[in-house]
């Protein structure tokens, strides 16, 4: 998984107390994001996994495998809630 990242773009969104709060206008569901999760949704949209892996590890002093897992776990996790969607790579 190193696809771009995009968030969905039907969703409103704000920052409240340095953590986002997320609203699905369809069905007026309200996510609210942890920490760790707004810094990735602050800056994840364009990027790759990689590029995130970089400014996780260095935001928090882990190691990059660590980085790494723990992303693509919550990457999951917001596809499956339909928040962010991590497209195919692209074939060489």
């Amino acid at each position: 998984m190193n696809g771009q990242i995009t968030r969905n773009p039907k969703l409103a969104w704000r920052e409240v107390d340095g953590e986002m709060v997320i609203i699905s206008p369809e069905d007026s569901h309200v996510h609210e994001l942890n920490e760790t999760a707004s810094l990735v949704w602050k800056h994840a949209e364009g990027k790759t996994l990689e590029e995130l892996v970089e400014k996780i590890s260095a935001e928090y002093e882990v190691a990059r495998e660590t980085a790494r897992a723990d992303l693509e776990e919550l990457l999951a996790a917001l596809g499956e809630k339909q928040l962010m969607f991590v497209s195919p790579e692209a074939k060489g």
